[in-house]
């Protein structure tokens, strides 16, 4: 049997495989930035949100094309966010997934440029007929994908990160932050494959649910283990919350309760899978999975 970490190393390689071709370097001198784009995308790391994309999308019965094409958009949009995340400007992070940052490798412009590619090909791979027959739908998903991404998402979230590193932020405008930084595109991850499936309102609901949990948790556990993580492990640098004064789980809650509400959001992230029965099986190896993770 399969064991979840093989599970995920096998959509892992569905992704690089298809990035591999979207990303052919051509031959102009617009090469640099492709070769830019090929460094961050294509790679080692979790492919968590495509994986979620092609679990709900199998539990639904959506044809795989689709579901594997949802998650390659919010793989490229997922990359873009991290790229611009760690510029000067932003984190001034150095190591990503093991590895330089894209302006260390290349340099900060390029990077920039990059990141900025990687969000409009997430589009474009949405709206190509490919994605799935009905224009409506192919819509619908640019609009959810669009809204997770900006000010209503993972913009909005990072704007109050930003303003976490000097001003103390209270629990709910903790959650309120995660919710959209992190929350928002793993919400997208889930709901975007029943939408293509034509799910009924209480799969979307349940769904959503999950979404919302997890999206905290694995938050929750990022806060955690850039406290208690090992660096080698975790492929990034540990302990900048702390120097850049940044209101998170941990600063606020302390590590025991932050701890203790990770349980919580377990326990309510399995709670939403119930109408799914068995077939929701990996969908519960996976939030299982957030909260003993190690990187």
């Amino acid at each position: 049997m399969m064991t979840l970490t093989d599970k995920m190393a096998d959509v892992r390689t569905i992704i690089n495989n298809r990035l591999d071709t979207l990303l052919a370097i051509p031959a102009g001198k617009e090469a640099r930035v492709v070769e830019a784009m090929r460094y961050s995308a294509i790679g080692t790391g979790k492919a968590l949100r495509p994986f979620l994309s092609l679990t709900v999308g199998d539990m639904l019965g959506l044809p795989r094309e689709t579901a594997v094409r949802i998650g390659l958009a919010i793989e490229v949009l997922h990359t873009y966010s991290l790229i611009h995340d760690d510029l000067p400007a932003m984190d001034n992070d150095t190591l990503r997934r093991g590895k330089p940052t894209n302006h260390v490798q290349f340099d900060e412009a390029t990077a920039i440029l990059a990141g900025d590619a990687l969000q409009a090909l997430a589009f474009e791979i949405l709206a190509d007929p490919a994605t799935h027959p009905d224009a409506g739908i192919r819509s619908r998903l640019v609009l959810e994908l669009a809204r997770s991404a900006g000010t209503k998402g993972m913009v909005g979230g990072q704007m109050l990160d930003l303003i976490g590193e000097t001003t103390v932020l209270t629990l709910p405008e903790i959650e309120q932050m995660q919710a959209l930084k992190t929350g928002a595109l793993l919400w997208f991850s889930c709901i975007a494959p029943a939408l293509a499936a034509k799910a009924s309102e209480q799969q979307l609901n349940a769904l959503a649910q999950y979404a919302q949990a997890i999206g905290l948790l694995f938050q929750i556990t990022d806060d955690i283990l850039d406290v208690e993580g090992d660096k080698q492990t975790v492929g990034k640098t540990l302990g900048k919350d702390s120097e850049a004064h940044k209101s998170t789980f941990v600063s606020v809650l302390g590590l025991e309760k932050a701890k203790s509400l990770a349980q919580n959001l377990l326990g309510r992230g399995l709670a939403a899978l119930e109408p799914f029965g068995a077939d929701a099986d990996t969908l519960r190896d996976v939030i299982a999975f957030m909260i003993e993770r190690k990187r």
